[in-house]
């Protein structure tokens, strides 16, 4: 073909309208792509690029998307990915008119440097296509523009103004998952800049931009080395179910940690991080224990912070027990415990509750529109909810640094709530009580709570039904510190949003498990009195609230 296209104007017509009107006609006719390991093998470097059928399936995908909507590419490592979008933006760089695209990396040498750069790339398979294809172009730093038909493709490397030159057809940010504090800059200089964004990574944990953008449900493309014919080449599945080849065995033997298989291979954003939950003993839990609530819907507050449950199965509040006229059973001894937030539709608070006799998580409410003041409210109304023997309300715990110090202060003050737990020095031999109400999170004591809450969720201790919390808790992570982290604490754009207001309802969970360890008794005898909830019931718990606080 290329022969015969050298001097035959006609045909060169005739190919030049076939490659613009089909860019997978044009990728395999004359596309060329490179690969320094071929050497070793007595191969030559410079290889044809003939498409697998995954890849086939990207390049059509990227071409509708552009002008469209974002694409997040998660991948295996050495699939093709980069050179793909790479050369859909120069397929359309060189067959469309005033196209503009922006490519981008976390350092300009991998933009446009010597070597294996985006550029570099663009730049090989110019020096590959027949004269006769390649149009009068003007290429500086950075920069490539074609001068017959006013399309261009530029770079840059991330910095505060990225993306804030003009507008673009399409914007590639390349390994986005490697950049620095997380991305989270990027998605706010490139938002206006264009309706697609091709995020283009191996994953790198969940603390990162881009793993919120997948979980936000961007339009997904995956890469997986099983998709690969050479690399499945005698494709098997482990006990586990999971994909292995020959080839894989391989590369596992040749990388030195399980996280770095997690990252290259695997497309595991949990194992790609160094998780401090154990990813297969929780995927084990939500087999075993992880079901649907028996019951769903809104904790309303009426008069005296007393509750009133009303079942609409799309509340915030999810109840794992039978419920008798909106109630538990009442020989239960119940646990609350509370993760706050600012309310500012950021992160959530939390409330989970556990009935310390079985260890069983009953309930988990969750929600990211209430402030610290009316959450106390909701949290004393569902300890009055779940009721212990002899009517009394379920202890409640707090994590009382940030707003939790509002929380306290009006769960005590405004609703003069006392059944509530105070800190203790957990380094003293004593472990005496203070007079100071609530947890009060430090480095070291955030380590003790989630590593008990660790130790009873994998030996049994504490079942939990959730799995959403199970979820939660695989994306806590070791950062190089050696502080434990919820992955979208750590970065964010949001400042109300920093610190520990993530991984909210494990943190309630870890809450309940400090006293269920702390506190754990034989099922207590019911006392006599009055039945919960009557008017007698009510004027005694009246009554002795009043003596507690007077």
């Amino acid at each position: 073909m290329l022969t015969k296209s050298a001097d035959d104007l006609e045909f060169q017509s005739a190919l030049w309208s076939a490659c613009a009107q089909d860019v997978l006609f044009y990728v395999n006719a004359f596309v060329w792509t490179y690969d320094p390991r071929k050497i070793s093998d007595g191969q030559s470097p410079k290889l044809p690029f003939i498409t697998y059928p995954y890849q086939d399936e990207a390049f059509l995908s990227l071409d509708e998307s552009i002008g469209e909507n974002d694409v997040l590419i998660e991948k295996s490592r050495d699939m093709g990915a980069s050179w793909i979008c790479l050369t859909v933006f120069q397929w359309r760089w060189l067959f469309h008119r005033m196209q503009s695209f922006l490519m981008v990396s976390r350092k300009e040498a991998l933009v446009d440097g010597a070597g294996d750069s985006l550029f570099g790339h663009l730049d090989f398979i110019h020096k590959g296509l027949p004269k006769w294809l390649m149009p009068r172009f003007k290429r500086q730093k950075l920069k490539l523009i074609n001068l017959q038909n006013d399309s261009k493709i530029e770079g840059e490397s991330t910095t505060d103004n990225i993306g804030r030159g003009g507008r673009r057809t399409a914007m590639l940010v390349d390994e986005y998952a490697a950049f620095d504090q997380g991305g989270w800059d990027v998605l706010g200089a490139t938002a206006d800049t264009t309706n697609c964004r091709i995020f283009n990574s191996t994953p790198n944990g969940t603390a990162n931009a881009f793993y919120a953008q997948r979980q936000k449900g961007t339009a997904r493309l995956r890469f997986h080395w099983p998709d690969h014919p050479e690399k499945s080449d005698g494709l098997y599945h482990d006990e586990d179910g999971l994909p292995r080849s020959p080839w894989y065995d391989g590369e596992c033997m040749r990388r030195a940690h399980p996280v770095e298989i997690a990252t290259q291979l695997d497309i595991d954003y949990q194992g790609s991080a160094y998780p401090f939950f154990n990813p297969k003993e929780l995927e084990n839990l939500k087999k075993l224990y992880c079901r649907e609530p028996d019951h769903v819907g809104t904790l309303y507050i009426d008069g005296d912070y007393e509750p009133n449950f009303s079942e609409d199965d799309v509340g915030p509040l999810r109840v794992w027990t039978p419920l008798t006229d909106r109630f538990p059973r009442s020989d239960r001894d119940y646990v609350v415990g509370a993760d706050i937030s600012m309310g500012t539709g950021a992160s959530e608070s939390a409330l989970s509750v556990v009935d310390r006799l079985s260890g069983e998580k009953v309930a988990e409410l969750a929600t990211n529109r209430l402030t610290p003041n009316r959450f106390a409210e909701l949290a004393v109304a569902l300890c009055r909810m779940f009721l212990g023997p002899g009517g009394r309300p379920a202890f409640l715990i707090w994590e009382a640094t940030g707003p939790g110090r509002t929380f306290g202060r009006t769960l005590m003050e405004d609703c003069r709530f006392g059944n509530i737990y105070y800190s203790t020095n957990d380094t003293s031999l004593s472990k005496r009580q203070s007079d100071r109400p609530g947890w009060f999170s430090t480095s070291e004591g955030k380590k003790d709570l989630l590593s008990n809450y660790r130790e009873l969720l994998m030996t049994g201790g504490i079942i939990n039904p959730s799995d959403k919390a199970l979820t939660q808790a695989s994306e806590f992570v070791y950062l190089p510190n050696g502080r434990i982290e919820h992955g979208g604490s750590v970065l964010t754009i949001d400042p109300s949003d920093k610190g520990d207001n993530h991984g909210d309802v494990v943190i309630a969970d870890a809450l309940c498990a400090k006293i269920f360890r702390e506190r754990k008794q034989s099922k207590p005898e019911m006392q006599a009195g009055p039945p919960v909830m009557s008017f007698e019931w009510r004027r005694k718990d009246r009554s002795s609230q009043t003596e507690e606080w007077s």
